[in-house]
């Protein structure tokens, strides 16, 4: 099926990068050469070049054919919450270091935005995490959107005691400095430092990582992301919630945060053959 044509492209320049600002410039004159329209959020910071146009975060989603990502992962995950629900297409350009998920080169990024422009790439979905925290009464009081991972921490990095829910299922009490629950994307994040398993980003499951548990016992489990997981710190006090590493809520006493598998993705540009275990191997120096 023919896909729609791209006429505004958004971008989400991370300036603090050393290379961001001339890419982003040159970017920006690349594209207006070829008649498309450059959008940022509107509360990006600094002077910009002639005819960009601000668009507040509200509408960002909304006003853009397709999301160009200049920075790395981190830059990456926040764009993805950005255009939440709106499933745009999204191209990530790394200028960071690792880039997992920003995987164009710079000096690939003309060659992979004319094959973009003209419709020559596919679309990988990737789950995004609904975040909830529930007050004493069970209903939410704040929701937040993940790309990778929802994390229970202890803020004084103290033991908490931790009762975790699965399902209808009671999975256990256990101490731990907290506990991290990521989508396959974030299985190669916070989730791995931690212990936890790679997960293959095609699979329909979910990870629940605890965070230096105090009994062995405790290990990493995988359950079905039709499954919502609910964790409840005992007592609360000290005790927050980090969204993707980015965004950070103090939860009160009594409180606990659901998390489960969004209803819609984020949709990543995909322009090689390259498969995520070929990936794995160059990323984690794996060897030939």
């Amino acid at each position: 099926m023919p896909r729609a044509k791209i006429a505004a492209v958004g971008v989400v320049p991370n300036f603090a990068k050393r290379r961001c600002r001339s890419v982003f410039g040159e970017l920006v004159s690349w594209l207006d050469a070829r008649r498309r329209s450059v959008c940022v959020r509107a509360g990006l910071e600094g002077s910009l070049p002639a005819g960009v146009r601000r668009v507040p975060e509200e509408r960002f989603g909304q006003t853009i054919d397709l999301l160009v990502v200049l920075g790395g992962d981190g830059t990456l995950l926040s764009a993805a919450r950005l255009v939440y629900p709106t499933e745009v297409p999204i191209l990530g350009v790394n200028l960071g270091g690792l880039g997992f998920l920003a995987d164009v080169r710079v000096r690939d990024l003309y060659a992979a935005m004319e094959a973009t422009l003209g419709g020559q790439y596919r679309i990988e979905r990737r789950m995004m995490l609904e975040i909830a925290v529930l007050g004493r009464n069970g209903r939410p009081r704040a929701k937040r959107h993940g790309l990778n991972d929802a994390v229970v921490h202890e803020a004084g990095h103290r033991l908490i005691e931790l009762r975790v829910e699965i399902g209808a299922s009671q999975v256990g009490m256990f101490k731990a400095d907290g506990v991290i629950v990521a989508s396959p994307t974030g299985s190669t994040a916070y989730s791995l430092s931690a212990g936890g398993p790679i997960l293959e980003p095609k699979l329909n499951a979910l990870v629940a990582v605890p965070i230096c548990p105090h009994m062995l016992a405790v290990r990493p489990l995988i359950f079905p992301a039709s499954e919502s997981i609910l964790i409840t710190p005992r007592g609360g006090n000290g005790v927050y919630l980090a969204v993707d590493g980015q965004e950070f809520m103090d939860l009160a006493a009594g409180e606990s945060v659901r998390v489960r598998r969004a209803p819609r993705t984020a949709c990543f540009v995909q322009l090689g053959q390259r498969s995520f275990y070929e990936l794995l191997r160059e990323k984690m120096k794996w060897g030939a």
